[in-house]
C-alpha cells in the first residue's frame, strides 16, 4: 500500500484545459476583413433573435423555459421565465459543415482560436458589463425541463413573493434557458457567447476591439 501524505512543493503545479477553436460565420467577406484590419465585429441580442424571420438565423423563444416539478409536495410547481434580456450574444458554430455554411449565407469565417480570451478582450470594450458566460447550446425537444431531487423540492418550497427566493431559483436554474435551443437546430453546432450588461440591450452592437485579433484567425471559404 502506498501511502500519501499532504506536503509543501517546492515547484508550483500548471493546470489547463484542452481549447478547442470556433467559428463565427459571416456572409459579406468585407466583414471579416474590417475585423482582421480594424478588430470591429458586431454583437447581437435575444431581441434581434427573436425578430429575424428566417428559421434557421431567427429563434422567437430565444431566453424562454419552462421548468417544473411533480411529486414531492402537496402541489406540483412550474414556472415559464425569461432571461437575457440584458445581454450582447455571439452565436458561432464549433464545426462547419455546408448545412450550416448555407444557414447563414456564410462565405467565410472568423475562427476563433481561444474563446476565452477573444470574449475577455471584447468584454473591457462594452458599456456596462461585468460578467460572461460562454459554452455549448443544449438541444431539446422542448423547451420544458423536469427538476428532480434536491432541485425539485427547491423548486417546489418556493415563495417567489420572497427575494431570496428568486436568487434561489437562479441557482437552480443555472442560466441553462440561455444555452436552449430545439434539435431542429442541433446541425448548427452552437457555441454561445454571451456579455451581462447592467442595462437592457434591445440592438446589435458594433464593437471595436484590436485586442481581440490575436486569438483569431481568418477563414473564406
Amino acid at each position: 500500500m502506498i501511502n500519501y501524505s499532504s506536503h509543501t512543493r517546492s515547484f508550483g503545479i500548471r493546470w489547463n484545459i484542452k481549447i478547442e477553436p470556433i467559428y463565427r460565420l459571416l456572409d459579406n467577406v468585407n466583414y471579416i476583413n474590417n475585423f482582421f484590419e480594424n478588430g470591429e465585429i458586431m454583437l447581437s441580442c435575444f431581441n434581434n433573435f427573436k425578430k429575424n424571420p428566417d428559421e434557421m438565423q431567427g429563434d422567437k423563444e430565444e431566453g424562454h423555459a419552462i421548468v417544473g416539478e411533480f411529486g414531492n409536495g402537496p402541489r406540483n410547481s412550474h414556472v415559464i421565465y425569461e432571461s437575457g434580456l440584458n445581454a450582447f450574444i455571439m452565436s458561432t458554430t464549433s464545426k462547419i459543415n455546408e448545412v450550416v455554411i448555407k444557414d447563414f449565407n456564410a462565405v467565410g469565417a472568423i475562427k476563433i482560436n481561444n474563446p476565452s480570451m477573444f470574449a475577455f478582450e471584447i468584454a473591457k470594450k462594452l458599456p456596462f458589463v461585468d460578467s460572461g458566460v460562454e459554452g455549448f447550446c443544449n438541444y431539446k425537444s422542448s423547451r420544458v425541463e423536469f427538476l428532480e431531487g434536491e432541485e425539485g423540492k427547491l423548486l417546489n418550497s418556493l415563495d417567489f413573493d420572497s427575494p431570496s427566493s428568486h436568487l434561489i431559483f437562479q441557482e437552480i436554474t443555472r442560466g441553462r434557458e440561455l444555452f436552449l435551443k430545439l434539435d431542429k437546430y442541433q446541425h448548427q453546432n452552437e457555441y454561445r457567447l454571451a456579455w451581462f450588461s447592467n442595462e437592457e440591450i434591445k440592438s446589435s452592437l458594433i464593437v471595436r476591439c484590436p485586442e481581440a485579433v490575436k486569438f483569431c484567425d481568418k477563414i473564406i471559404f
